[in-house]
């Protein structure tokens, strides 16, 4: 009986603390850098190489329509009614070497 209230704790983790990654579809908003000021939202998706980038919901003025780790100086992730601050240290941590080279965004 112990392991089945274990098991079931476990799967009331949230997958954020679990993987510290943000699962595909998670709604974000981002300060870029080498774009314009301000904040823009979208969502989390994660390509075929295994790179995490977020999808914008607007393009940006220069026409970007996605951003990579690597271009992001900022990242909130909804939350109930608010933004919440995430670490990209930690995001960016488990992202293959290659995602984070210049010129992968």
């Amino acid at each position: 009986m112990k392991a089945l209230y274990a098991m079931l704790a476990l799967l009331s983790v949230s997958p954020l603390v679990l993987a510290d990654a943000l699962p595909k579809g998670t709604v974000v908003r981002v300060e870029g850098s080498g774009i314009e000021a301000g904040w823009f939202q979208g969502k989390i998706t994660v390509t075929s190489e295994g790179c995490t980038m977020v999808t914008l919901d607007k393009p940006t003025k220069d026409g970007y329509t996605m951003l990579a780790l690597i271009a992001i100086k900022r990242l909130e992730l909804q939350q109930s009614a608010g933004w919440v601050a995430q670490s990209l240290e930690k995001l960016k941590a488990r992202e293959p070497k290659k995602c984070l080279e210049e010129g992968s965004d």
